[in-house]
């Protein structure tokens, strides 16, 4: 299965499902393959299949694996990514990110740094401290995301970061999240 908001025209990098023909999309959805340009959305496909009532979506790596490389600009992204309790759920078969699923809950990341009550104000204190790395910015936004949803700040702040890594099509996208989350549409860069 490619990924799934650019089975969908018109969209710029969201999951963004049909809602027509539930058991195609049930089926593309048994498997979604997962990559730097799509990783962040297992939540978003989780949380569709269980409002819609369809199968657990299983979960396996694009063909080059590349999140899988502690060097990866976004290796520290993807793993916050899978600490979102979500993913634990019945609709969600861990399939090939198991392992990584694992080491994500038993390594130290930088949401590790907040307190477990961190507010939004000390998570954005955070994000912003000098220093901080463009791929630690980018795992704060993940795990801000996980903890207060999907405001439009946390979009933006993470289109930012990732632009300055130089992932442009990634920061299209997260730009686009905080557009449709009521964020301003601005340019980035």
């Amino acid at each position: 299965m490619a990924y799934m908001g650019s089975l969908i025209r018109g969209t710029t990098g969201g999951f963004q499902p049909a809602t027509r023909y539930d058991p195609v999309l049930a089926e593309l959805l048994r498997e979604a393959i997962i990559g730097p340009a799509s990783f962040h959305e297992m939540a978003a496909m989780v949380r569709y299949a269980e409002s819609r009532g369809l199968g657990a979506i299983r979960f396996r790596f694009d063909d080059d694996a590349a999140l899988t490389d502690p060097t990866h600009p976004l290796h520290v992204a993807f793993l916050e990514t899978l600490r979102d309790p979500v993913l634990a759920i019945d609709y969600a078969d861990p399939g090939e990110i198991a392992p990584w699923r694992e080491r994500a809950l038993a390594v130290r990341l930088p949401s590790d740094m907040l307190s477990a009550r961190a507010s939004r104000k000390a998570v954005r204190a955070a994000i912003l401290a000098q220093g901080t790395s463009w791929e630690v910015r980018v795992a704060l936004c993940v795990a801000a995301r996980i903890r207060f949803g999907g405001e439009a700040e946390w979009f933006g702040r993470e289109a930012q970061a990732l632009y300055e890594m130089g992932l442009f099509t990634q920061a299209r996208a997260r730009l686009a999240a905080s557009v449709v989350s009521g964020g301003e549409a601005i340019a980035i860069g």
